[in-house]
């Protein structure tokens, strides 16, 4: 636990000087424990048992739906952002930062975004062929389910993708307010 704390740490005083900032006066100890800043960042999700705790506190009744108000791709987007923080990373200007340091920030955000896609789409591909093996096509293939690069109708070609299926639809139900269904992900503010 204390490792993953440490690599979040790492990447968010890399890639944010306010953070580096905080985290050194934490380090050296140059203001009192209570009166040190909370550290937050965009880099680094909450903690699983804090959002948990919120829901707890809440009671039973607000708890359930209010409301269906709400499109299914924005609840899709907000749940990438708040689990794998998707939005920070593709609508963070990147010139600034090497190539190396995009790809290491990118590896948590594409995990976590596969795991919210596996746990609401239960992900699985089209064909179980291996990706450059030949592979025979049905008679009067379905368009959606085969795209064939080259030819016209061939009765068999080379794999070059095997395509992907969901195996369910599992969105969250919306519980928010008609005015809030447009929010993909609440405004973060220090205090």
């Amino acid at each position: 636990m204390h490792l993953l704390l440490a690599f979040r740490a790492f990447f968010s005083v890399l890639f944010n000087s306010r953070m580096a900032s905080q985290v050194r006066d934490c380090l050296e100890n140059k203001t009192p424990e209570a009166d040190r800043p909370q550290i937050t960042s965009s880099l680094i999700k909450p903690e699983k048992a804090s959002i948990a705790s919120s829901a707890q506190e809440k009671p039973p009744s607000q708890l359930k739906p209010k409301s269906s108000d709400r499109n299914g791709a924005l609840t899709l987007l907000s749940a990438l952002q708040r689990e794998s923080r998707l939005l920070d990373l593709v609508c963070e200007p990147l010139d600034s930062y090497s190539d190396a340091q995009i790809g290491t920030a990118a590896r948590d955000v594409l995990r976590d975004s596969r795991k919210v896609l596996d746990r609401m789409f239960g992900l699985q591909h089209l064909v179980d062929t291996p990706e450059g093996e030949t592979i025979e096509l049905p008679e009067n293939a379905s368009p959606i389910y085969w795209r064939v690069i080259g030819k016209d109708s061939p009765k068999k070609g080379s794999l070059c993708h095997a395509g992907w299926k969901a195996t369910k639809l599992d969105l969250p139900q919306w519980a928010g307010s008609p005015d809030d269904s447009m929010v993909i992900a609440a405004a973060e503010v220090e205090a």
